[in-house]
């Protein structure tokens, strides 16, 4: 946040909830970890507002091999 000009915008893309059952399947698995279980349970969101972010919203989902990808968009207040 202290970076950014005031109405500059962080855009962050990370791996997110599943959205269909293979990927709920497969993050059985995975959601044990400390370090993927915020991110399983779509927490980044939150954590930008927390951090006073406003405007913050999902841009893209993308379905991957690897799970599912989020793209994700917060501003900083005027």
């Amino acid at each position: 946040m202290r970076v950014l000009k005031p109405g500059g915008e962080l855009h962050v893309a990370d791996f997110g909830k599943p959205h269909n059952a293979l990927m709920s399947a497969a993050s059985l698995l995975i959601r044990h970890f400390e370090q993927v279980a915020d991110h399983l349970n779509a927490l980044l969101p939150s954590f930008f507002r927390e951090a006073g972010f406003v405007q913050v919203e999902e841009m893209v989902r993308v379905m991957t091999l690897c799970g599912t990808l989020y793209l994700y968009r917060g501003r900083k207040p005027d």
